[in-house]
């Protein structure tokens, strides 16, 4: 593997979870764009419960009040996009800084274990797959690719 290779297929594994992610957000943000109908204060949720209704009523709330703080937990955010490919691009450059920050940092480690002889480009070439399999659940694929990146010499 070269550090071309590793790039392109990050990138296009990055893009295509987030187009993939995205594009259903927006789907169900088209869908649901109806604007936010005003229920009466006959259809508050707080009156349906006659418990928790008098129990505002003992805290000294009048019907109005009740039927305001229920209309506020009511209220839904629509999602409103107004260019997808903003979006899609920032996350498609948020996911390569996240994955090429893992990778510089696996590099980083690698460097310093060895400038502190700590492990040697030999040993770990002898072990390289116990060393994979450990620093992947501990640093991450990423930065298990930069770290493996530095001792194989790439």
């Amino acid at each position: 593997m070269n550090k071309k290779w590793i790039k392109r297929t990050s990138l296009s594994i990055v893009a295509a979870l987030g187009i993939s992610c995205t594009l259903g957000e927006f789907a169900d943000a088209k869908a649901n764009q109806s604007q936010y109908e005003q229920k009466t204060p006959s259809e508050s949720f707080t009156k349906n419960d006659p418990e928790l209704y008098q129990g505002a009523l003992d805290l000294g709330l009048t019907d109005n009040d009740i039927f305001k703080i229920d209309s506020l937990f009511d209220k839904e955010d629509k999602a409103t996009v107004h260019n997808p490919i903003l979006v899609v691009i920032g996350i498609i450059t948020g996911m390569t800084a996240i994955v090429g920050s893992g990778y510089a940092a696996g590099r980083y480690i690698a460097n310093q274990l060895y400038k502190r002889k700590q492990l040697t480009k030999s040993t770990y070439k002898k072990h390289r797959w116990g060393f994979r399999a450990a620093l992947v659940p501990v640093i991450g694929i990423a930065a298990t690719f930069g770290f493996d990146d530095y001792y194989m010499d790439i």
